[in-house]
């Protein structure tokens, strides 16, 4: 989902933990203080050094600790949008992965939910012309599935409630389809963020969906209209689960107070 150099950074024993996970699932490098023992990572003395490391050589940095360690670290360092490393910032027990810095020109955004997909955190994006999007649209498919097929029954499923494509804030399907080429591609050439929920997030759907033959073959109720609830922030969905050929498709909107007319 990010291509580039990344690294993964933490400063306490618990936040080493969440980074480990972060770095070997996302095959990115790993640095940890030299005070925390048990890794294979590289080790620093000093986390104003490391951060200036990394600044020079790396284009995303996934910093597991708190904001405001991170924002005291990068402030000397910040030189330009488009030229500052993206920046997320985790809390130590995945629940959020913020998009920090160089959010959009950067690459922030895409990386925080690259993280989200492996960690189930939520992906935090303020960036005003990506965050004023409400609708998520939860796609399931077929192994294989072009990325014509799949952009064509989302296109199809938009005619449905009369959007556009370009009001789809995310894409979202799930973990076994993190592989999926047709899907990335597709997400990719629309300019729509993608992200998988992973398993652990279905054994605990808040949401009453139709099961669907996704239960006989992952073991899981549905992949589409669940991924479509969980994927976004108080969520109502507006088209049920839609077929499309090896396609389908389910679409929520974020029902939010200021922007939900």
């Amino acid at each position: 989902m990010n291509t580039g150099k990344f690294a993964v950074v933490a400063v306490t024993q618990k936040g080493a933990e969440q980074a480990q996970f972060i770095a070997e699932r996302l095959k990115y490098d790993l640095f940890l203080s030299e005070k925390i023992l048990g890794y294979d990572a590289v080790t620093y003395s000093s986390l104003k050094e490391c951060f200036e490391k990394l600044f020079k050589n790396y284009d995303g940095i996934i910093a597991v600790m708190a904001q405001g360690i991170v924002t005291r670290m990068i402030a000397p360092l910040l030189d330009s949008k488009y030229k500052d490393p993206a920046v997320v910032v985790c809390d130590e027990v995945g629940r959020y992965a913020i998009s920090a810095l160089s959010g959009h020109e950067g690459g922030a955004n895409r990386l925080a939910h690259a993280v989200a997909s492996v960690t189930g955190a939520v992906p935090v994006i303020t960036t005003a012309t990506e965050a004023n999007k409400l609708f998520i649209a939860g796609i399931g498919c077929r192994k294989g599935t072009s990325k014509e097929q799949i952009m064509s029954a989302l296109t199809a499923a938009c005619g449905e409630i009369k959007i556009d494509v370009a009001d789809i804030r995310l894409i979202a399907s799930a973990w076994v389809k993190e592989s999926e080429q047709g899907l990335i591609d597709a997400a990719d050439e629309l300019g729509i963020y993608l992200r998988f929920l992973p398993e652990h997030l279905f054994s605990h759907c808040p949401y009453d969906v139709e099961e669907t033959a996704a239960a006989k073959h992952i073991g899981i109720r549905a992949v589409a209209e669940p991924c479509a609830l969980m994927a976004g922030f108080n969520t109502q969905l507006i088209l049920k689960k839609t077929i499309y050929e090896n396609v389908t498709v389910a679409i929520s909107k974020e029902m939010t107070r200021f922007l939900s007319e």
